[in-house]
This record gives C-alpha cells, sequence and structure tokens, in this order.
C-alpha cells in the first residue's frame, strides 16, 4: 500500500471564499449562518441558514454546486496543471441535490403560469454534473464517482479516493463534494421538524435541530512519492477510513452510537492509528437532539480512555449542515488545525449535555498539538464514514 498526501484543498464556504480566509474566519469565531436570502419561505419557521454569497454569474446550464467547486479546484491546484498519465485521475465527488434548483425553477414557473426555463437545462442538471465538470477540467479519463450517501457522501468520496491511490490504481484525486439549498432540502428536514429557528447548539443541553448551509470544497489527492519528487506543499497524509450501516432507523442514529463506534474503529485499524495518538475528532454534530449524544457514546467507545483527552470540534455551528459537502467540510477543518496545530470552536455551547462529556471546543478556537484526527460523517440510513488523518511532519 503506497502513503497517500492531500496537496491541495480549496473551499467556497459561508464563512469565506477560499480555505485560508474561511479558516481564518473560523478561528475568530466568525457565524456564517444569517437570514434565508436566496429561497423564498415566508411560511417556514426557520428562516437562517449558511448561505454562500457569490456575487459572480453563473453561464448557462452551471448550478452553483458546479461554480463553487470549480473554484474550489483552481484553489487546491495553485496554478498547477498536472502531467499525470489520463487514465490515472480520477474524480470522486460527494453530491446531494446538486442541481435540483434548476429543474425546482422550471416546475415552479410552470405551476404559476410563469415563463419558464428551457426543459433542456432543467433536464441536464444531475448529481454527476459537478464530477463531469472537474474531470474535463483535468482531462481525467479515470474512474469517476458520484457518490449520493447523504450526509456521509463527500467523506465516502474521500476514502474511496485514498484507496484506489493506496492501492496502486491511480497517480492522482480529485475528491470533495459541494451543496446548495433547495426547496426540496428545506422542505424535507421541515417536515422531519430537525432544523431549529435560532442558530443550532451542538453538544449543548438545550440544542433543537440543525440549520442547513452550503459549501463547496475539493481536495487534490496523491501519492507522497509523487508528491516528493515535484516538491508539493503537502497539508497532510490519509492513513485511511471506515465505514459501517447502523440498521436501525430510516432517520434516526443508533442510540449508542453502535454504527459510528465501528466506522471510527474501522478508521483506526486501517490506519494503524492507535487511539491515544488521536488529539481531535472534526465531529458530525448536528445539534439534534439524538446525534450528539450518540455521537460522543461511539467516541467514548471507540476511543476508550483516551477520549478524556482529545479535542471534539463541531463545524456545524459555523457553516450549518451542508449535507452532500459535510463530510469533506469536516475534513478540510481537520486538516487545517493539524497543520496549523489548533482546534477551531464549537460555537454558542455554553451549557453543555452531560451526554456530551467530552472537550468540545466551546465558543473559542484552542492552541494545542495534534499528531492525528478522525472526521466523521454520519447520514440518514444509519451510513457512518470516518476518515483518519496524520499531522505532517516531513517524514
Amino acid at each position: 500500500m503506497r502513503r497517500v498526501v492531500i496537496t491541495g484543498l480549496g473551499a467556497v464556504t459561508s464563512v469565506g471564499r477560499g480555505r485560508e480566509a474561511t479558516w481564518a474566519g473560523m478561528l475568530a469565531g466568525r457565524d456564517g449562518l444569517g437570514p434565508l436570502k436566496r429561497l423564498h419561505l415566508p411560511k417556514e419557521p426557520a428562516q437562517l441558514a449558511g448561505e454562500i454569497a457569490w456575487p459572480e454569474p453563473v453561464r448557462k446550464r452551471q448550478t452553483l454546486c458546479e461554480a463553487w467547486s470549480m473554484d474550489a479546484l483552481a484553489e487546491a491546484l495553485a496554478g498547477w496543471r498536472p502531467s499525470v498519465e489520463p487514465r490515472r485521475i480520477g474524480v470522486f465527488q460527494g453530491a446531494g441535490t446538486s442541481g435540483l434548483p434548476i429543474p425546482e425553477a422550471y416546475l415552479g414557473a410552470v405551476q404559476e403560469g410563469r415563463p419558464a426555463p428551457r426543459m433542456a437545462e432543467a433536464a441536464y442538471q444531475t448529481p454527476c454534473t459537478v464530477t463531469d465538470a472537474l474531470a474535463a477540467s483535468l482531462g481525467a479519463e479515470g474512474p469517476r464517482s458520484t457518490i449520493m450517501n447523504a450526509c456521509s457522501s463527500s467523506l465516502l468520496a474521500l476514502g474511496q479516493a485514498w484507496e484506489r491511490l493506496a492501492s496502486g490504481d491511480l497517480d492522482l484525486a480529485v475528491a470533495g463534494g459541494a451543496e446548495s439549498l433547495c426547496i426540496t432540502t428545506w422542505a424535507g428536514f421541515s417536515c422531519l421538524k430537525a432544523v431549529d429557528p435560532a442558530p443550532c447548539r451542538p453538544f449543548s443541553a438545550d440544542r433543537a435541530g440543525l440549520n442547513l448551509g452550503e459549501a463547496g470544497v475539493q481536495f487534490i489527492l496523491e501519492p507522497l512519492d509523487q508528491a516528493r519528487a515535484r516538491g508539493a506543499e503537502i497539508l497532510a497524509e490519509v492513513l485511511g477510513y471506515g465505514a459501517s450501516l447502523d440498521a436501525h432507523h430510516p432517520t434516526a442514529p443508533h442510540p449508542e452510537g453502535d454504527g459510528a463506534r465501528r466506522a471510527m474503529t474501522q478508521a483506526l485499524r486501517v490506519g494503524r492509528l492507535d487511539s491515544s495518538e488521536v488529539d481531535l475528532i472534526s465531529a458530525h454534530g448536528t445539534a439534534t437532539p439524538a446525534n450528539d449524544g450518540a455521537e460522543c457514546k461511539a467516541i467514548r467507545s471507540a476511543l476508550g480512555e483516551a477520549a478524556d483527552k482529545v479535542s471534539v470540534t463541531s463545524s456545524k455551528s459555523q457553516f450549518g449542515h451542508t449535507l452532500g459537502a459535510a463530510g469533506a467540510v469536516g475534513a478540510m477543518v481537520a486538516t487545517l488545525a493539524l497543520r496549523d496545530q489548533v482546534v477551531s470552536p464549537t460555537l454558542r455551547l455554553e451549557h453543555p449535555d452531560p451526554a456530551c462529556d467530552l472537550d468540545c471546543t466551546p465558543r473559542e478556537a484552542k492552541p494545542r498539538a495534534l499528531r492525528a484526527a478522525l472526521v466523521n460523517a454520519f447520514a440518514f440510513g444509519g451510513n457512518n464514514v470516518a476518515l483518519a488523518l496524520k499531522r505532517w511532519e516531513g517524514r
């Protein structure tokens, strides 16, 4: 198995455009949540979201997800044009609703008797369009994988990319995900009564649900020997991942976090990482009543006594829940935390739930020595993924 490293990272989020602007905003405690603007849903009790302010025009037949992903890829490449054999370049993307806002607009116009966009434009939009656009921009002829595994989609995409690189099948991979707000998503979570009208409060005793958000995050992954040969900046090493299924409930997590524990345990085993080496967990941390307590139980079960020393953070307190992009967002947070030796805060954590009895980094960023991290993404249907990352120390 070859060692695999992260040599590029780009982001477009509600906290900032670009990974460094986003990261600086996170460490300063900036809140990406604000009034809902793009969707007009006056009858919904929740009017708060982590929307991206995107000033640039979107070209014909291009979705916001595609525009953000291309922007993030350009940042991740930083001007480098890969000279890798096209058939050994793969693109792995997590998707949720992706291009759905365009056919939603078409249907709404038809129902209201307004001039509608051309049917061809609405029909063109599929979750695969982001993957295809990224692959086309690189001339990639390797595998194109679009994963729709709900909220664990983009973390599974990163795991699959690592797998193909580590096995020697590929020499370069683009992995990540993007998500934009749409009516269907909003309606679905509202029906489940999972959306908090107030800013979400992960791990808090009074948490009452999530806020929805948007993001586009892209990673460049490649074998260590290749990265060294071309003098690439290495942000972190990917050690492996674990995946599991709760087989418990269509939407609720296993109350003891059993599937989540198995995903984390597998990531540790595959990554040959001892639980005592894990200093950070970039948590799923949705702020729903069921999720946070179950995740903390899973962390304790997976790490044992080492859980008392780990730092936990929920980036959803700053971005909201970015659904198909959430795993990539969590991986971005862990990667930059390992690089800079600082844990981003969980905002609004004033009164921790006794069931969440870990160091969840309340309110302010926390400098500390970080050797390795786990990234968690737990999806509806009990689809759990955990990714293991290690700080790059030059060897």
